[in-house]
């Protein structure tokens, strides 16, 4: 057999075997990309429902600090109202009242 044969029967094999690796390479490479992108993409969905679990969070929170001030201006007004019963229906300070009264 001539050498020339040989070498290129070994090049050959050589270029299949890089051939059938870059192939195999390529396959696996590919199934964990298509892995990472699931992933990423489960992170992504996951941090958008907890954004929203957080703005329905600060909406009930608002809500229920506007009750607190229209409960606490109510109670300022009861308030005023029972310091006003406990002076006689007078003002400190011995002003007049909203009848004339002193």
């Amino acid at each position: 057999m001539d050498i020339n044969v040989l070498e290129g029967g070994a090049i050959a094999l050589c270029l299949g075997l890089v051939a059938t690796l870059v192939t195999f390479l390529q396959k696996l490479i590919g199934s964990r990309i298509k892995e990472l992108y699931e992933i990423t993409v489960k992170l992504i969905d996951r941090h958008n429902k907890s954004d929203e679990r957080s703005a329905k969070r600060h909406e009930i929170t608002v809500g229920k600090l506007g009750d607190l001030e229209q409960e606490v201006s109510d109670l300022k007004g009861k308030i005023s109202f029972l310091q006003g019963r406990i002076n006689g229906g007078r003002f400190p300070g011995g002003g007049v009242n909203a009848n004339g009264r002193r």
